[in-house]
């Protein structure tokens, strides 16, 4: 061997080490996904008043994607999150009075810009006018109120 040659390197892990951990993180990852969708509680199915209306079956559907965590399956401020919240706590939005007015627009108001001071998050920039529209009908029907004319018009 020359003595200005560089000594030749020494084998490292190879990659089949690499391609063996990145098969046991995918692995993992799809087990765990795995194990989520299967103990995850599911939503009863909607009520045939609901799922006969298509107003009330899409802001059902938001609502169970991103109002329950805080406002509870029925709206009554008892979601999983609810107790981990700092500040106010959620509404019950069946039972009590709504803070913020029962006027559309101003329910309307409330979830396009969120609530001030509270974690109530606005959706204005994640959902259009014809979604939050339906999601304020689904308040109503939680509350037990008559879905306003005005909530239906495009």
């Amino acid at each position: 061997m020359d003595p200005h040659e560089t000594p030749p390197t020494p084998p490292g892990p190879g990659p089949t080490l690499s391609r063996g951990v990145v098969l046991a993180i995918a692995l993992i990852l799809i087990v765990a996904g795995l194990a989520y969708d299967r103990l995850r509680r599911r939503p009863e199915p909607a009520p045939p008043a609901i799922a006969a209306d298509p107003l009330l079956a899409r802001g059902r559907e938001i609502y169970l994607d991103r109002c329950l965590a805080c406002h509870g399956p029925d709206g009554k401020g008892d979601g999983p999150l609810a107790k981990g919240l700092t500040g106010p706590p959620p509404r019950n939005l069946a039972d009590e009075p709504w803070k913020h007015g029962d006027r559309p627009e101003q329910v309307l108001t409330v979830l396009a810009d969120g609530v001030k001071d509270a974690q109530m998050p606005g959706w204005a920039g994640t959902y259009g006018p014809d979604d939050l529209k339906a999601v304020a009908a689904y308040l109503y029907q939680i509350a037990g109120k008559p879905v306003p004319g005005a909530l239906r018009k495009p």
